[in-house]
């Protein structure tokens, strides 16, 4: 007797091909990940399997080149963005609602990897050596992506010089006064703070041009400086010599005394 064939819905069977799809990408993508040190149980952490298990692979994620940055973008508000108006991706209808923006995640890939290159820093190597100065790194890239939004804000607001409420007249009527933006005050001190990380780092040519010391002299020339500083050794030493002696004659000369000799039998 034939086997009954049953027929999924087309729309069903494109749908169970989807999720199929995603659970072989996510298994592969897990896979890819790297292997998460065994120094520390997640279960001293909690008890629960399924947060052990998220504490595992949240210690996968944060082993990728680009896991210190996850929580740095800024999460997509399509129109609600305070940037929507200098957005890009919202004009060609490519803005990825409640997602992590895809300019600042490209932003921050650029940087990290620029800076990573100028520091000499290997980050297929994963060295603990690297640690600090990947730190110092980081902090970098967080400075420039908050002047890219100061940036990004001024675009609209555009004017400088804002009129701030101070007050108010006994009529209720508001009294301004003309004063800077707020984000020039923080864009300044994002420089600031991006100036001295770079200090930190002997990055900049002026501290490249400090650290150095240059110091070169022709072989004839030093053994001509040498002779020269033995000569006039020998010279103040002839001085000190001649000066030690003049010296002590002139305290022999001080010191004789003329005396007439006593006859002592006339006084008796």
């Amino acid at each position: 007797m034939d086997k009954e064939v049953q027929y999924l819905p087309e729309e069903e069977v494109k749908t169970s091909e989807v999720d199929d799809k995603e659970k072989e990408d996510n298994s592969q993508a897990e896979n890819n990940l790297p292997e998460v040190s065994s120094s520390f149980d997640p279960a001293a952490w909690t008890k629960n399997p399924e947060a052990v298990e998220a504490i595992t692979v949240a210690r996968r994620l944060r082993k990728t080149k680009h896991g210190i940055y996850a929580q740095v973008p800024i999460i997509c508000k399509a129109e609600a963005c305070p940037y929507s108006h200098s957005c890009p991706l919202l004009e060609q209808g490519m803005a990825p609602y409640a997602e992590k923006c895809p300019l600042e995640i490209a932003a921050i890939e650029d940087l990290f990897e620029r800076y990573a290159s100028h520091f000499d820093i290997d980050l297929d190597k994963n060295d603990p050596g690297d640690t600090v100065d990947l730190m110092m790194v980081k902090d970098l890239v967080d400075a420039d992506i908050g002047l890219l939004r100061c940036d990004n804000k001024m675009a609209w607001d555009a004017d400088y010089v804002i009129n701030n409420t101070v007050g108010f007249t006994e009529d209720g009527e508001a009294l301004t006064r003309q004063e800077l933006h707020p984000l020039t005050d923080y864009r300044e001190k994002l420089i600031n703070r991006k100036h001295k990380t770079f200090q930190l780092l002997n990055s900049t040519r002026k501290d490249k041009e400090g650290s150095k010391i240059i110091h070169e002299i022709d072989p004839s020339q030093q053994a001509s400086e040498m002779l020269q500083v033995i000569q006039q050794t020998k010279e103040l030493n002839a001085i000190e010599e001649e000066r030690e002696k003049s010296y002590y004659r002139n305290k022999n000369d001080n010191n004789i005394i003329d005396v007439e000799p006593v006859d002592f039998e006339e006084e008796d």
